[in-house]
């Protein structure tokens, strides 16, 4: 038996025939409070049906916008390449550079500064070996986003090599969790650059 069409906000919708006149008969003995409920179960079904159909839509217009391999030069290949080497290959070498003297670093500091209770204004302000640069506490223990520019208020205390090493580095550069993946080739680099403990042919290609 053929299926009506029953249209609402544009959207057909089939219902079986004999499911129909079911539904129209248990309808017609039922009071009015039920007859509005049924009513209400058929545009929620309508709703239902709509919202179903714009997520398709949406969907369709979402795979056929996005970049697909075959959309990249030959020039973006060789840098998407680049990168992936940079990440893979060149990130973990530097880390197996850097760690061990970063971990000497962080002992000799803090047994001469006791860098594990110092608070404010008494804590380490620059470098001791060299005087130069200024150390940054600012991604240290979530100073930033906790008080802001309230400095008095930052946690000083450097609980790990980790913690050290963010001492020399911007801001946005430092919210890495460990010297593992979080920790990237731009940062290690400016590790290298930034503390004086590295090899200056190191720092000079570093630079580069």
């Amino acid at each position: 038996m053929e299926e009506k069409p029953s249209t609402s906000g544009g959207i057909k919708r089939f219902i079986p025939q004999e499911l129909q006149d079911e539904m129209d008969e248990i309808v017609s003995k039922r009071s009015t409070s039920n007859r509005y409920s049924y009513i209400m179960l058929q545009t929620n079904c309508d709703y239902t049906l709509k919202l179903k159909f714009r997520v398709e839509k949406i969907k369709t217009i979402l795979f056929s916008t996005a970049a697909k391999p075959a959309d990249l030069d030959e020039n973006q290949k060789k840098w998407l390449v680049v990168g992936i080497c940079l990440h893979s290959v060149i990130s973990q070498a530097l880390r197996s550079y850097v760690v061990p003297i970063l971990t000497k670093l962080c002992y000799k500091l803090s047994v001469n500064h006791r860098l594990e209770t110092q608070t404010f204004p008494t804590h380490l302000q620059k470098h001791p070996l060299t005087n130069k640069a200024s150390l940054n506490y600012e991604a240290v223990n979530n100073n930033k986003v906790k008080h802001g520019n309230y400095k008095q208020r930052y946690d000083y205390k450097i609980k790990s090599v980790v913690d050290l090493s963010k001492l020399f580095l911007q801001t946005h550069m430092a919210h890495y969790t460990g010297f593992d993946d979080t920790c990237d080739s731009s940062a290690l680099l400016g590790l290298i650059i930034n503390i004086d403990q590295f090899d200056p042919v190191v720092k000079s290609v570093a630079m580069m």
